[in-house]
């Protein structure tokens, strides 16, 4: 079951919409849901709704999975090139599209102090940190570390799903050396071996391995999914969703510190 409504984000003024999944029984029964924010809202759930044509169709997968949990994905801004400033977390140099003044802590005041509240209100929500999880893809990627990173004390887990690290890497992993993660954080991160440009294999893989390790060392968990076929699209990511599950779940297999 999908639900759509616009929430006014004072950081931007602007209407954003919000995209919602939730369980198909969730009106005959009275139980509480853990909640996955998720970046790229529009990518998340319905085909006719996405970027490309193609969505990750969440749906799908949770209607076969034993654990259910309610999916709140935000809309990204469509001007432009505003997505990424919105979902960049400091300031960056694109080499296609230029210099970019990163909003990305006014995007996650937004998901702490607006949406969440909101969803709580609304819905039927294990509210704690524990229960509480965030994820998206590429610049969606980036921010769920970077969430993650920072904002512990609200969520427990991130999908760090192909994430653009390339031109934020340095001061991403600065502070990530300085960051006061909880100790029971946990990181799923993801890449493929077929991604091109600045999210090529040799990018991603030394990038991402260098940050696990630090995360590591902190005492936070990490599972990899290096995908060998992986490519930089909503159809790969879609791929990854049964692992991203059990992973949410505690099925999955973790690496140790």
């Amino acid at each position: 079951m999908i639900e759509k409504f616009e929430v006014f984000m004072p950081q931007f003024q602007k209407e954003r919409m919000i995209h919602v999944y939730l369980p198909d029984n969730y009106h005959q029964v009275d139980e509480s849901y853990p909640v996955l924010y998720m970046f790229d809202g529009h990518n998340m759930f319905l085909d006719q709704d996405a970027t490309y044509g193609h969505a990750w169709n969440w749906p799908k997968y949770m209607e076969q999975y034993r654990n259910k949990c309610i999916i709140v994905g935000q809309e990204c801004s469509h001007e432009g090139n505003a997505r990424l400033s919105e979902y960049g977390p400091y300031n960056f140099y694109d080499h296609e599209f230029g210099l970019f003044v990163g909003k990305g802590k006014e995007t996650m005041d937004f998901f702490i102090h607006t949406l969440k509240p909101i969803i709580d209100k609304k819905y039927r929500t294990k509210k704690g940190r524990t229960n509480t999880w965030i994820g998206g893809s590429s610049c969606g990627g980036l921010m769920a570390y970077f969430a993650l990173m920072n904002y512990s004390s609200t969520y427990s887990k991130a999908l760090v799903t192909s994430p653009y690290l390339y031109p934020t890497f340095q001061k991403l992993y600065e502070e990530t050396e300085k960051a006061d993660i909880h100790k029971n954080s946990q990181f799923y991160i993801s890449w493929g071996a077929l991604e091109g440009g600045t999210h090529g294999f040799l990018h991603e893989t030394i990038y991402c391995t260098q940050l696990s390790n630090l995360l590591m060392k902190k005492g936070n968990k990490v599972y990899f999914n290096v995908k060998e076929n992986g490519k930089h699209t909503e159809q790969d990511w879609e791929d990854e969703i049964p692992m991203m599950l059990d992973f949410l779940f505690e099925n999955g297999s973790f690496c140790q510190d």
